[in-house]
């Protein structure tokens, strides 16, 4: 004599073997991993901080030279510029003479004036 076993009767019993902690297949989403935070003795650059030095050139850097360096789009390098100016950041802009492309960079006596120590004078 044969006995017919239904996909349905397998997975019930599958269920009830696994206990009753286990969840079925299709309702399980695999748990989200927390990225390790970036320690500052790792010796990684953020973005932020590249972003300032490439800013911290003499001549500071184009658009376009940016976007190749931090992997980023242009509308993003324009509102991280604007965060680095809401942050006290005095970023000047300008266009190339030669290819009208924007040119940013930070004042590089801004930057002289915030490390000074208060109550120095110049």
């Amino acid at each position: 004599m044969e006995t017919k076993v239904t996909i349905q009767e397998i997975e019930k019993a599958e269920d009830q073997s696994a206990g009753p902690d286990a969840t079925a297949a299709n309702d399980h989403k695999p748990a989200r991993v927390a990225k390790p935070a970036k320690s500052a003795k790792s010796g990684a650059k953020t973005k932020h901080d590249q972003l300032v030095a490439l800013l911290s050139k003499p001549n500071g850097a184009r658009i376009s030279t940016i976007t190749q360096k931090l992997g980023w789009q242009a509308h993003t390098v324009r509102a991280a510029i604007s965060g680095l100016r809401k942050r006290g950041h005095d970023v000047v802009t300008s266009k190339s003479p030669k290819t009208g492309e924007l040119i940013y960079a930070i004042n590089a006596k801004s930057m002289d004036d915030e490390t000074a120590p208060a109550g120095a004078s110049s």
